[in-house]
This record gives structure tokens, C-alpha cells and sequence, in this order.
């Protein structure tokens, strides 16, 4: 409901229900070795933060969020709004 990571994209909100207008999340994992807290209002992310274990390339996308992909080092943090 709230992330898809099978693919090398982690995909935010695929299948949120309607009724959930807004809300929050911390400390959910997706492959590739990411945490991933967010929060959406409206059925829109409005703020991202990726931890990263490992180093690579990370893509994300989502309702309201441009698809962003970057590079992540070990033990660093990212946040997008």
C-alpha cells in the first residue's frame, strides 16, 4: 500500500486507500538497502528522507513527486519535498 520496491524504482503510495487523505510513515525498508520515511497530504508526497546503507543509485517516484534519481553513499541521508 504505502511503498513498492521489487524493481530498481521504489515506488511511494502505489496503492494508498482513499479514505487515508493524509499521513506519515518512518523506518520502512526497500531494497537496495534503504529507510525510508515520508509523508503525504491529499494523496501527494509532500516530504521524503532516504538513509542510505549503501552506496548506488536510488529512484524514486510518486504521487506529486517528480521522479528523482541520484547518487547515495553509505550512511548519508536525503530529503525531497
Amino acid at each position: 500500500m504505502l511503498l513498492q520496491s521489487h524493481t530498481d524504482v521504489i515506488r511511494l503510495l502505489p496503492a494508498v486507500p482513499v479514505q487515508w487523505h493524509e499521513g506519515s510513515i518512518r523506518g520502512l525498508r526497500a531494497r537496495g538497502g534503504y529507510t525510508l520515511d515520508f509523508s503525504w497530504k491529499m494523496g501527494a508526497v509532500t516530504t521524503v528522507t532516504v538513509k542510505s546503507t549503501n552506496t548506488g543509485v536510488c529512484q524514486l517516484q510518486g504521487p506529486g513527486l517528480k521522479p528523482i534519481s541520484f547518487n547515495t553513499e553509505a550512511g548519508q541521508s536525503y530529503t525531497f519535498t
